[in-house]
């Protein structure tokens, strides 16, 4: 969250974390049951906004709606760089154009522009009309940028002086610029607005007055493109451990566009987080927040029938095996621990790789080394789990061929669902699509097939040893 400081000044509180909203949830029900506007307000006020933007994710639409109604000016601005994506939308939706311009005035220009994409081209002409010269440029500026680049979650409330600047001047200028972010540098532009670098302001702040900024910028600044995508973005923060990272332009001029915040990188962070666990169940990210049961089901239906069906060929290959089954019928007991086994290795393998590509740990120009690394740590899962089943087997069957039927069955099925979990999310990557949306069930059923294919194929060729 960036605050905008005069917008909150005078509004000093010693607040308590809360780590369950659910009381806090309770109390805002309870107040608005009643119809006690002045109770509301109590609860209201001994609250963090972003307390209460986590009880707004649990609250329905109309009960989000009375409560944002109650809030002030600053506080209901606030309220909006706090709630998710979703009750964002339908909160901008249900305000007036005039409130909603007074709260964009209230917001960094970053958070702003994310109010006024949520609404109808026609609507965000007609607030941005109203608003301030200053933040309307603004926010026309930055929605030239998709939403999930660089450019799109950069800041523009960072401070530059030229490079032909003093101490003296610099701190000047720190001073004057009240609406900045809260940040820990100040950049140094050319003589044209081209980027030279930054300087560390405990290093500007130590400096004697007459120093030129020229001699006191960092030896090195790393620098992204806007239309760098934020996960990229995240991954540069997290490898040079930075605090900001300013958005310079990829041209010769190099200008400086912007400036990216810890703070959004940690709302980036969240947001690919719940994507990807979301995706691997073959849902998404936006079911954990806010939608209808009929919604939630007509998003999942596709997957759930995908799986369904692939599932079948599993049955078919359960057929085509009748023969072996009904003469060895203690196979059918061992069936659902190798299918489940490997099934559970392979959406771990997937799981790993997705988030390794998305943090730039992996990397496809080196997908023999992530193949390799799990070749063998499923030939060790595989062979501890294989060699366990194996001697249940041979002792419940009483003979060491079956036991080791067993055993290579599940060697093998583990063995191949890995690869699959690792080799899968990699060619999705390069193919252009979202790996994750590859990993969940529907790639589970197909480890399902290809293990329980594998473990009738080998019971079939083996157990003719048996006398």
């Amino acid at each position: 969250m960036t605050q905008n400081a005069p917008a909150f000044a005078g509004r000093r509180k010693l607040l308590t974390a809360q780590p369950d909203v659910q009381q806090l949830v309770t109390n805002l029900r309870t107040a608005l049951a009643a119809h006690d506007p002045a109770g509301l307000r109590a609860v209201i006020e001994a609250q963090h906004p972003a307390d209460l933007a986590d009880a707004m994710i649990v609250l329905n639409e109309h009960e989000d709606l009375a409560v944002f109604q109650q809030l002030e000016p600053a506080e209901a601005a606030e309220v909006l760089d706090e709630v998710d994506p979703l009750t964002e939308a339908a909160l901008v939706r249900a305000t007036s154009v005039e409130r909603l311009a007074a709260l964009l005035d209230l917001l960094p220009a970053d958070e702003a522009t994310d109010v006024v994409s949520a609404l109808p081209p026609a609507e965000a002409d007609r607030v941005l009309a109203l608003t301030t010269p200053a933040i309307a440029a603004a926010i026309r500026t930055l929605r030239v940028y998709p939403a999930h680049t660089a450019g799109g979650i950069m800041s523009l409330g960072f401070v530059a002086v030229p490079d032909s600047s003093t101490q003296a001047e610099a701190v000047a200028r720190f001073r004057e610029q009240t609406d900045a972010d809260p940040l820990f540098y100040v950049y140094v532009l050319d003589t044209q607005g081209g980027f030279v670098g930054a300087v560390n302001l405990r290093r500007l702040l130590i400096a004697a007055p007459a120093t030129p900024v020229r001699t006191l910028l960092e030896a090195e600044v790393v620098t992204v493109p806007p239309e760098w995508n934020q996960e990229q973005v995240a991954h540069i923060f997290a490898r040079y451990d930075l605090a900001a990272l300013p958005v310079v332009a990829a041209d010769p001029g190099r200008r400086l566009l912007g400036v990216i915040t810890s703070d959004d990188i940690i709302d980036v962070l969240q947001a690919e987080h719940s994507q990807d666990l979301a995706r691997l169940t073959g849902s998404d990210a936006a079911e954990l927040e806010q939608k209808t049961p009929g919604q939630v089901a007509r998003m999942r239906m596709p997957w759930i029938m995908a799986t369904m069906f692939i599932e079948l060929l599993a049955g078919l290959v359960i057929h085509f095996f009748d023969a072996t089954l009904t003469k060895y019928i203690l196979l059918a007991s061992f069936m659902p621990i190798i299918s489940a086994i490997s099934g559970n290795t392979g959406l771990q393998s997937a799981a790993i790789v997705i988030r390794g590509l998305s943090a730039g740990l992996i990397q496809l120009a080196h997908w023999r080394h992530a193949v390799v690394r799990q070749v063998i740590t499923s030939a060790i899962l595989g062979g501890a789990c294989g060699l366990v089943l194996g001697i249940i087997g041979a002792i419940w069957s009483g003979n060491w061929v079956f036991g080791a039927v067993i055993l290579l069955g599940m060697f093998a099925a583990v063995n191949i669902a890995g690869v699959v979990g690792t080799v899968v999310p990699m060619i999705s990557k390069r193919a252009g699509f979202d790996p994750a949306l590859t990993a969940g069930p529907f790639e589970t059923a197909f480890q399902d097939v290809i293990g329980i294919s594998i473990f009738l194929v080998l019971a079939t060729a083996l157990l003719g040893l048996i006398r």
